[in-house]
């Protein structure tokens, strides 16, 4: 049971090569795009604080960590249409425990969820799980409880990235570095730099085109980018940079690497919203700062759409839940 608390806290609220270094002190580009918001419902589907959102080719998934049926909500592009919903909540063999990342394989046919209750990956055929009420997934794979892999991105059934969590077996904490992750085989190998700063955590994304993982710290403001080696190539600090970690501030969420840009959304906030976004800071994929998008709600997660250049949002925002952003003309 420690254990599993210790998921939900981590879960739910988680060769050198010459390195370009920034410093990246006037911000001073702020663009209001809070009427570009583009609200979509749900239909009668209702979804709790906490969603997680993912983009995959013709369709949109929400992830609901506090579902007490259905877990996943499956939506059809461009229509904005609800396809249905799959993935039972719940403790048993063929149920979800504690959700976790989300991903679709290269066909596009199957999708699978990361369940930090049980230890394990769950896969399901979309189509076979849309239409019947009694269907088991399959198990791609199992992980242990001492480190494992977080926010996990797929690449192929050999090689993914994620956080790497590692439990601190003398306390209630944990260290997070980056790694490669086997889904077939469960091998997770650290691509941390090993003169990263110590306690520092953060989220991550990807591009496949240009093989980069562009990483923006929670509590820092520095934005750090890897080729898929691990190796350092740019590091860019922001005007609250500081040499060691912060506890009392949290900086950059959610990170979409899309293409010829990065999209950072970034509280720089103390308190109640500390947690959510209300700008997103936008870089070049070098690390340099373009300008910064006045959203002007809190952004709790996005999702990049490549097919349609949108921008997916879920907020915390009393008049809105779900929306999207236009960015042909922003960016």
């Amino acid at each position: 049971m420690r254990f599993f608390n210790k998921i939900l806290l981590i879960v739910l609220p988680v060769l050198a090569v010459s390195c370009g270094h920034s410093g990246d002190n006037s911000l001073d580009k702020d663009v209001d795009i809070s009427q570009n918001v583009i609200p979509f419902e749900l239909d009668t589907i209702s979804v709790g604080n906490g969603a997680g959102i993912y983009s995959f080719g013709s369709m949109i998934v929400v992830v609901d960590g506090h579902a007490k049926d259905r877990i996943l909500t499956i939506i059809d592009l461009p229509s904005l249409k609800v396809k249905g919903q799959i993935a039972q909540f719940g403790p048993g063999p063929d149920e979800i425990t504690v959700p976790g990342a989300v991903f679709i394989d290269n066909s596009g046919k199957s999708i699978s969820i990361f369940d930090y209750g049980q230890l394990k990956i769950a896969t399901y055929d979309i189509d076979s799980a849309l239409v019947k009420a009694d269907y088991s997934p399959s198990i791609k794979a199992d992980f242990n409880n001492r480190q494992f892999p977080d926010r996990y991105v797929h690449v192929n059934d050999s090689i993914g990235f994620a956080r790497s969590i590692t439990m601190d077996p003398k306390s209630r904490g944990y260290s997070q570095g980056l790694c490669k992750y086997n889904i077939t085989t469960g091998e997770l190998t650290e691509i941390s730099d090993p003169e990263r700063m110590a306690g520092l955590k953060s989220l991550f994304g990807i591009s496949l085109a240009d093989s980069i993982i562009a990483e923006g710290a929670t509590n820092n403001d520095i934005l750090n980018i890897y080729n898929f080696k691990g190796e350092l190539l740019h590091k860019t600090e922001g005007p609250d940079y500081s040499s060691e970690v912060m506890k009392d501030k949290v900086f950059f969420r959610e990170i979409e690497v899309i293409p010829h840009y990065i999209l950072a959304s970034y509280s720089g906030r103390e308190g109640e919203n500390a947690y959510s976004a209300d700008r997103i800071r936008v870089y070049k994929h070098d690390g340099s700062y373009v300008k910064t998008l006045i959203v002007g709600k809190n952004i709790t997660d996005m999702a990049y759409n490549q097919a349609s250049n949108r921008l997916f949002c879920i907020f915390n925002d009393e008049n809105i839940q779900f929306g999207y952003i236009e960015l042909d003309d922003i960016l």
